[in-house]
């Protein structure tokens, strides 16, 4: 139960310094990691869960992985950022990301950490801003073999990462997620739901795993994640499905199958709905982007 979470391991993704300002502004993000951010300059804002949250200068802020947000910066906002798995590692991950912390206060001593983190690991920063262009990229879910001349330097960077995140754990988003309460429902459901994406999925299957009638169930996605359990369960697929083209050759067809979409112009419609192009076009347009870095 809770012991488990002494092994907690979490993997780096990008790590870096940046200054933003009106651009700044994308919306409706879902990534499947997480985002920690220290505010050092500026304002901006976060828009989550029903809720506008201000970035100020020495806060710490979260963005839990599978949460829509949108970003907003009317000025300008210079902020450091770690992008993180909490479960790739072969490890266990958070429980009920959605009750987790997700502003707090800056203790003295982040800053420094925040700084040192770079400095461990000064090639990890973003080339681009929209997250539309590394969200899944070829290398997101690849493991990269230890480095044994680094590995003390990885050791204390993995450190600094526990710390900081542990700034947002809470009793409540480490345990079982089948225990009571609303979020925890929520987080079965959709655990449930990333465990069968290959197959169908209806709302009711959905409702039963909360425990909820299904109006019942889909109020309660609109409330807490931004959007029924329908339109979640085919962003969930489409996600699954560009994650798929970047990191195999399977054809279209197969990627359609495996996602849960047996029929293919379905798939085509959808996917072309939720990213604004071809799952070919996207998989050629990200190649090409990677290969340009």
């Amino acid at each position: 139960m809770l012991e488990s979470y002494y092994n907690l391991s979490l993997s780096l993704l990008y790590a870096g310094f940046k200054r933003v300002e009106s651009w700044w502004n994308y919306q409706d993000v879902v990534s499947p990691f997480y985002r920690l951010y220290y505010i050092s300059k500026g304002e901006g804002r976060i828009h989550m869960n029903q809720t506008s949250y201000t970035l100020s200068p020495g806060e710490l802020f979260l963005i839990p992985k599978f949460v829509s947000h949108s970003y907003e910066c009317r000025d300008y906002m210079e902020h450091y950022y770690i992008c993180f798995f909490d479960d790739i590692a072969d490890g266990k991950g958070v429980n009920n990301p959605l009750l987790m912390k997700f502003q707090v206060p800056a203790e003295e001593i982040d800053a420094v950490l925040f700084k040192r983190y770079i400095q461990l690991n000064p090639c990890k920063s973003l080339h681009v801003s929209d997250p539309r262009l590394y969200d899944n990229t070829r290398d997101l879910y690849e493991k990269h073999p230890v480095d044994y001349a680094r590995l003390p330097l990885a050791i204390e960077s993995n450190g600094i990462l526990l710390q900081l995140f542990s700034r947002f754990l809470t009793e409540a988003c480490m345990q079982e997620p089948y225990q009571g309460g609303t979020h925890r429902k929520l987080n079965r459901a959709v655990y449930y739901i990333a465990e069968n994406l290959h197959r169908r999925i209806s709302v009711s299957d959905i409702a039963d795993i909360m425990c909820v009638s299904p109006d019942h169930c889909t109020r309660t996605f609109k409330r807490i994640i931004g959007m029924s359990p329908c339109e979640y369960m085919q962003v969930k697929r489409i996600e699954r499905a560009q994650t798929l083209l970047l990191t195999t050759q399977m054809a279209v067809s197969q990627i359609a199958e495996k996602v849960g979409i047996s029929n293919l112009s379905q798939f085509s419609h959808l996917f072309a709905k939720i990213t604004h192009c071809s799952a070919r076009e996207y998989r050629n347009m990200q190649i090409k982007q990677i290969d340009r870095e």
